[in-house]
C-alpha cells in the first residue's frame, strides 16, 4: 500500500529543487526574508509541532540561532582561557553582570513609577504590536503558499491580499491555544491548591477531588490538549495552503479539507510521524550549519578582538575603556551577524523543504486542495529564463 506522506518526501525533493534552482540572487532574497519573518516565526507561539515555531515561523527560528551561536562562542572563549585569556573572559562577565543588575534595577524603578491607567496603555500597545507582527508573520506564510503556487517570488502584493486571511489564521490558532490551556490550568489548580491563589483562579470542589478523580481530569486533560495540538498543526499545515488554493477563508478551508482528512486517518498518521523525522533531520542540517558558521566566526572574532586589544593597551581595556566596549560590541554584532548571513541559505533550503513537503502530502491527500503548482499532475514550473518578473515584489 502506498502512502501519500512517505511518496511526498521524493516529490518535495523535485518541488524545492524546480523552485529553487536555477540560482538567482534576487529570487533567493525575497525567499530568505519570507523565511526570516513568516509564521512558525512568531505566530508559532500559537502553533505546536516540528515546523512551528518558524515559526519557526522566524522570530523563534533566528533566535534558536543566535542562542546556538552563543553556545559557539562560549565554546571558543573556554578555549581562549584555557590557551591563558582566562581574565579577558572573567572580567567580560563581572561586567555583563553589573549591567544586567543596573538595567533590572533601572526598569523596576520605572515601572513602579508609572501611573496604573499609563501601565494599562503600554501594555495595550504592546499587546497590539505583537499580534499586527504575529498576523504579519502569518501573511507571509500565505505568501510563501503562493510562490509555491505560481513559482513567481512576489511579496507585497500578495502581502496585502493575504492579510485578511492571516487575521482569520491567527484568531483560529490562538483560539486553538487558549482551549488548550484552559484544561491545563484547572489540572494544576487540582493538583496543587496554592496555585489558585496565585494565579487568582475559583477553584470550587476542585481541592475535594479524589486520586480516580485527578486522574480522570488529568487523562481528559491531556487528550484535550492533544486534540488542540493537532487541529493547530492541520490548520498551519494543510488548512492554510488550501486558503490560498481555493481563495477562501479559515472555516471554509476546513470544510473543504475536512472530508478528505477524515477518510484518510491513516495517511495523516503517517504524517505526521514522518514529519516528525523530517522536522529533526531539518533540525539537524541547521543545528551542524550553525556549528559550523559559529566556529569559523568565533574564530575570526576572537583574533579580531584581540588585534584590536594591541593598540588600547591590552585585553583588559576591551572592557575597561570607552574605546573597548565600543569595539566589543561592534565585533560581536558583526559576528552575530555574519553567522545568522552564512546560516541563512541552509535555512530556505531546509525550509523551502519541509513547507514543500507539507504540501506534496496534502496535494496526495486531496490534490484540488493544494497550491497548484504543487499537486502531482501539476506542469513542469518554468525556469528563470522563461519567468517574467513578478508582480508586487
Amino acid at each position: 500500500m502506498s502512502w501519500h506522506a512517505v511518496d511526498a518526501l521524493d516529490r518535495a525533493v523535485d518541488a524545492t529543487r524546480r523552485f529553487l534552482f536555477p540560482f538567482d540572487a534576487v529570487r533567493w532574497a525575497k525567499l530568505a526574508f519570507l523565511v526570516l519573518v513568516m509564521a512558525g516565526g512568531t505566530a508559532g507561539a500559537f502553533r505546536v509541532g516540528p515546523s512551528g515555531v518558524g515559526v519557526s515561523t522566524a522570530g523563534v527560528g533566528l533566535w534558536t540561532e543566535l542562542s546556538s551561536t552563543g553556545g559557539e562562542s562560549a565554546a571558543t572563549v573556554t578555549e581562549a582561557t584555557q590557551a591563558g585569556v582566562g581574565p579577558m573572559s572573567a572580567e567580560i562577565e563581572r561586567v555583563v553582570a553589573r549591567v544586567a543588575e543596573r538595567v533590572v534595577a533601572r526598569v523596576a524603578e520605572r515601572v513602579a513609577a508609572l501611573d496604573d491607567a499609563l501601565v494599562v496603555v503600554i501594555a495595550g500597545g504592546a499587546l497590539a504590536v505583537a499580534v499586527a507582527l504575529a498576523a504579519c508573520s502569518v501573511a507571509f506564510r500565505l505568501v510563501f503558499y503562493d510562490a509555491l503556487a505560481t513559482n513567481e517570488v512576489a511579496l507585497w502584493q500578495p502581502f496585502r491580499a493575504r492579510f485578511r486571511q492571516a487575521l482569520g489564521l491567527l484568531a483560529v490558532t490562538a483560539a486553538l491555544a487558549t482551549a488548550a490551556a484552559v484544561p491545563a490550568v484547572a489540572f494544576v489548580v487540582a493538583l496543587h491548591p496554592e496555585a489558585a491563589r496565585l494565579l487568582g483562579v475559583p477553584a470550587g470542589g476542585l481541592f475535594d477531588l479524589s486520586t480516580a478523580g485527578t486522574a480522570v481530569l488529568g487523562a481528559f486533560c491531556a487528550v484535550f490538549a492533544a486534540v488542540c495540538v493537532l487541529a493547530s498543526r492541520l490548520t498551519f499545515e494543510f488548512v492554510s495552503p488550501t486558503m490560498v488554493a481555493r481563495e477562501t477563508g479559515v472555516l471554509g478551508a476546513w470544510r473543504r479539507v475536512w472530508p478528505s482528512l477524515r477518510g484518510s486517518p491513516l495517511d495523516v498518521v503517517v504524517y505526521l510521524a514522518v514529519h516528525a523525522v523530517v522536522g529533526a533531520g531539518v533540525g539537524f542540517v541547521q543545528a551542524v550549519a550553525v556549528a559550523v558558521a559559529g566556529g569559523v566566526v568565533g574564530a575570526v572574532a576572537l583574533v579580531a578582538l584581540v588585534l584590536a586589544a594591541v593598540p588600547l593597551g591590552g585585553l583588559g581595556a576591551l572592557v575597561g575603556t570607552t574605546a573597548g566596549g565600543v569595539v566589543l560590541v561592534a565585533v560581536l554584532g558583526c559576528a552575530v551577524a555574519a553567522t545568522a548571513a552564512l546560516v541563512l541559505p541552509v535555512r530556505v533550503v531546509t525550509r523551502t523543504y519541509l513547507i514543500t513537503y507539507e504540501v506534496s502530502t496534502l496535494a496526495g491527500i486531496d490534490p484540488e486542495s493544494a497550491p497548484l503548482g504543487l499537486s502531482p499532475s501539476a506542469p513542469e514550473p518554468v525556469t528563470s529564463d522563461e519567468r517574467e518578473p513578478g508582480v508586487g515584489s
